[in-house]
């Protein structure tokens, strides 16, 4: 498939969040198709998790990307799509919560210390719980999913994106080390410079069936959603207690809880639920906030959360086939920083030569996908 024959420029890989931002961010410069396996868009990791905002995490990204997204969506939605109820990061020592606060002062992250009896007094939901330290961050809430991917959707497409859902990219095309597009489930091939692996769970096999392996891992974690009798008003804090790591946050007159569990998982549509999560949910909740751990369970479902080892995201192009571009790793903080993270590959891909050139980029990226490579 030779250049002159191309239907578009770049092929994008997943219809989550991150291949919704990359595909809006890209559709005026570039002929831009976005390929779903599913019917709808957002239908894995980005339409099942909580939704969560979270600016201070132990990175070296974050901060910057949460800023970067939320002002893009602050270009697309007025107001925006955030209930700024604010995040506790909770502990039972303050010094489990040392090195955060410690990133926050470097990446500029505005933090409140909470202590004792000061903690339970904003937090009364914490009494009679273990936690005794909190870092009280006023930048966090709770994202409107529906909002942002409605956003992004209908910008990507203003803007002559073409979003194909049910359909599956079954192989990427690549001769002489360069892609030459992609290979659709039924047979079809479109030709292409360029390939987004936006595909969460699924962008390392696709990969690696080109030669070009990462070690991203997907994991099973678990989100509950809990009758109470005591219901936490719809501006309680986002808690998330970081050493025995729980979170929990008011959600339609109940609760939506997680005991943050990681088990390793290969991809698939409907991730297994585990009893055992559940019962280990009431357990942690019982040493965090005991009332909540009476409550009852509504409903709950299992999800994935696509890791790289250091638990970096994974962006950028990779050195080993030209043309291809990772979108990936963003584990559990993908609502946050997936729009930041897709306009800085956007940005690479918008003019590669730059990023080849640019030996700092490459060496200091914590990012780059190169890093995993010998």
């Amino acid at each position: 498939m030779s250049a002159a024959k191309r239907e578009i420029d770049v092929a994008i890989v997943g219809g989550g969040i991150a291949g919704l931002s990359v595909a809006q961010a890209l559709a005026g410069t570039h002929r831009v198709r976005l390929f779903e396996r599913e019917a709808l868009l957002a239908a894995h990791a980005s339409g099942r998790n909580a939704a969560i905002f979270r600016p201070l995490e132990l990175d070296a990204t974050s901060a910057a990307l949460t800023r970067e997204s939320l002002r893009v969506l602050g270009e697309l939605l007025d107001p925006l799509p955030l209930r700024p109820s604010g995040l506790v990061l909770c502990a039972a020592t303050r010094a489990a919560l040392q090195p955060l606060a410690e990133v926050a002062a470097r990446d500029v992250v505005q933090v409140e210390w909470l202590e004792g009896t000061a903690l339970t007094e904003r937090l009364p939901v914490l009494e009679r719980g273990e936690v005794r330290h909190a870092l009280w961050v006023p930048a966090g809430g709770v994202l409107d999913i529906h909002a942002v991917t409605s956003a992004l959707t209908s910008a990507a497409r203003n803007a002559g994106a073409e979003l194909s859902t049910g359909t599956t990219v079954a192989s990427i095309e690549v001769r002489d080390g360069c892609v030459q597009g992609v290979r659709l489930q039924d047979g079809t091939r479109l030709a292409c410079g360029a390939v987004v692996l936006a595909a969460g769970a699924w962008s390392a096999t696709l990969g690696a069936a080109i030669g070009a392996p990462l070690p991203l891992q997907p994991l099973r974690r678990h989100l509950v959603q809990l009758a109470v009798r005591a219901p936490l008003g719809p501006d309680h804090p986002v808690v998330w207690r970081v050493d025995d790591e729980l979170y929990f946050r008011p959600e339609t007159g109940g609760v939506l809880a997680s005991p943050c569990d990681a088990t390793a998982q290969e991809p698939q549509s409907e991730p297994p639920v585990e009893r055992a999560e559940l019962e280990r949910l009431a357990d942690k909740l019982a040493r965090t906030a005991p009332s909540l751990a009476e409550g009852s369970v509504r409903s709950h479902w299992a999800c994935l959360r696509t890791f790289a080892p250091d638990r970096e995201l994974v962006v950028g192009p990779d050195p080993r086939v030209a043309g291809l571009y990772w979108l990936g790793g963003l584990g559990g903080r993908g609502m946050g920083v997936a729009i930041g993270a897709a306009r800085a590959l956007a940005r690479a891909l918008a003019d590669p030569s730059q990023v080849a050139a640019n030996a700092t980029w490459v060496r200091e990226n914590p990012m780059n996908p190169a890093r995993f490579l010998a």
